[in-house]
């Protein structure tokens, strides 16, 4: 919300919800404004969907696994490619989907965004209040075989 009450709601350009913070902050905006007028930070980002004429459920290795902290293999989850045929024009992929992250705010968040905290301490601060990451609704969107880890992984490589 505005200080006015309106509803306002504006792009900018960074990596992660954590750095629409700092980079409001880097553009002169006071702290307070920040932190007693925004609600609610939103990334997304876009993957590619797996085509649903060619989808295979595949064993991903290892080292794609420990991209997203799994070490001992999967357990129950399924994982899916797309082999590549004529309607996905031998792609694997056919149409997009979303991958979000949404930081709330909270008064420990508030706090830090008046302290001047980074990104990253803002970030690490609002996943123990339960944020989920672009990675983290990568990996929920690749277990419902909607998307493939290495596409999520493409989309959240850090910079």
């Amino acid at each position: 919300m505005a200080l006015t009450g309106h509803l306002v709601f504006s792009t900018l350009h960074t990596n992660d919800a954590a750095g629409g913070i700092t980079r409001l902050l880097d553009m002169g905006i006071e702290p307070f404004l920040v932190a007693s007028s925004v609600e609610c930070f939103i990334a997304q980002r876009l993957v590619r969907i797996i085509c649903p004429d060619c989808k295979v459920q595949i064993d991903p290795d290892k080292r794609m696994l420990a991209e997203f902290g799994i070490k001992d293999g999967l357990k129950d989850e399924k994982i899916f490619q797309g082999k590549g045929c004529e309607s996905c024009k031998f792609t694997g992929y056919k149409g997009r989907t979303a991958i979000y992250e949404f930081l709330v705010m909270n008064d420990e968040i508030r706090e830090s965004v008046l302290k001047r905290h980074s990104s990253d301490q803002i970030k690490s601060k609002a996943l123990v209040f339960g944020m989920h990451t672009l990675r983290m609704d990568g990996w929920e969107k690749a277990k419902k075989g909607i998307t493939t880890l290495e596409e999520v992984i493409r989309v959240t490589k850090e910079d």
